[in-house]
């Protein structure tokens, strides 16, 4: 039988968990030195799970991200990685540095999970988190979240073409985007102190 301090640490890292999924905090989201708004965040988001199944580009975006690096995400997976650029949308070409991460099936709904870049990763094509604000709380800490985008969702499993990374997490990048598992966790490890 579970405790009243297990059963609070489970609503505590579920509500948590529930939480994440959604861009109502998002402000901007930086990688490396481009910076990106909630609105195109979400357009990517949409542009990626809109082609989900009928790729485009040289390398097939959206396709399967693999998290070799050991990122640390809000959800679980299948990933799919699409580029996301300063002006509009990716149609193909290159793809810069920059990628949005997506879910194309949380529930049942297409949904944007965090954003990275290759600016500042440790290895060749490896990855490392961009730096997400929260809306409406100048100088605050990085955080992540994710957004839901109402599509049809699509279960294709497309894989990876062309590069591929293979970078082992960097300690600091892994360090600094805990996000809401780590809140959860740390809330889950004070309920069972109580």
């Amino acid at each position: 039988m579970l405790s009243l301090k297990s059963l609070l640490a489970i609503a505590v890292y579920g509500a948590l968990s529930v939480a994440a999924q959604g861009t109502a905090s998002i402000g901007t989201v930086v990688c490396g030195s481009n910076t990106y708004t909630k609105k195109q965040i979400e357009e990517a988001t949409a542009e990626g799970c809109r082609l989900q199944g009928s790729p485009i580009g040289t390398n097939n975006y959206p396709h399967r991200f693999n998290n070799r690096e050991g990122l640390i995400l809000a959800t679980s997976g299948p990933f799919q990685e699409f580029p996301i650029v300063r002006n509009g949308n990716y149609t193909g070409g290159n793809p810069g540095a920059d990628r949005i991460i997506f879910n194309p099936n949380v529930k049942g709904v297409c949904t944007y999970i965090d954003a990275m870049t290759h600016t500042e990763a440790p290895t060749r094509n490896g990855f490392v988190l961009c730096t997400t604000r929260t809306e409406g709380r100048p100088g605050n800490s990085p955080s992540s979240s994710s957004s839901v985008i109402p599509t049809s969702s699509s279960t294709s499993s497309s894989t990876a073409t062309g590069t591929s990374s293979t970078a082992s997490p960097s300690s600091s990048s892994s360090a600094q985007k805990i996000g809401a598992q780590g809140a959860a966790l740390a809330l889950m490890a004070w309920a069972f102190v109580l």
